[in-house]
């Protein structure tokens, strides 16, 4: 049994105060790069090898691992922005193995940046500043949390962000 196959350690994630406004904007963004990336790789205008390769790999390999235990999450923050709350604490069970994807993803996603803002005949821009922050306050408590670090809530996070200081758990 490889060690994907085998039972996953679960570490229990918690993203306090997550901004329903920013989430959708940056699933929105994530969305729309994928599809155009998707798009030049198929029409041979990327190779596997680029960014938009790499991200379209990278983000179907977590898909197959993680998605899964994101199902429950996705639904609560469908229900919580149905009902216009404008922010949610969203608890999630994920294989510690979530932590290093995190990571892995965060720095592929900043390559993607870097291709938006260098590329021609691109729709998709590079992440605008706020979904950028949200981002990394995501996978930040994802890799932190998932080696035991306690939450931040994003407004405490946001607030460092403004002030330059960083934060680990």
């Amino acid at each position: 049994m490889s060690e994907e196959d085998a039972p996953a350690e679960l570490v229990t994630v918690r993203l306090i105060g997550m901004p329903l406004a920013i989430q959708a904007r940056s699933a929105e963004h994530q969305d729309g790069l994928r599809r155009e990336f998707r798009m030049l790789v198929e029409q041979g205008q990327a190779d596997r090898a680029s960014v938009p390769g790499r991200l379209i790999a990278l983000a179907a390999e977590l898909d197959r691992r993680f998605q899964s235990f994101g199902a429950a999450g996705r639904a609560e923050i469908e229900a919580a922005a149905g009902r216009g709350d404008a922010s949610i604490d969203l608890t999630l069970e994920a294989p510690r193995a979530i932590g290093a994807a995190a990571r892995d993803f965060g720095r592929m996603l900043e390559e993607a940046d870097e291709y938006c803002r260098a590329g021609e005949h691109l729709l998709t821009l590079a992440s605008p500043a706020d979904v950028v922050d949200f981002r990394n306050w995501v996978l930040a408590e994802l890799e932190h949390q998932a080696e035991g670090g306690r939450p931040v809530p994003w407004p405490e996070y946001k607030a460092g962000v403004r002030t330059g200081e960083t934060h680990a758990g």
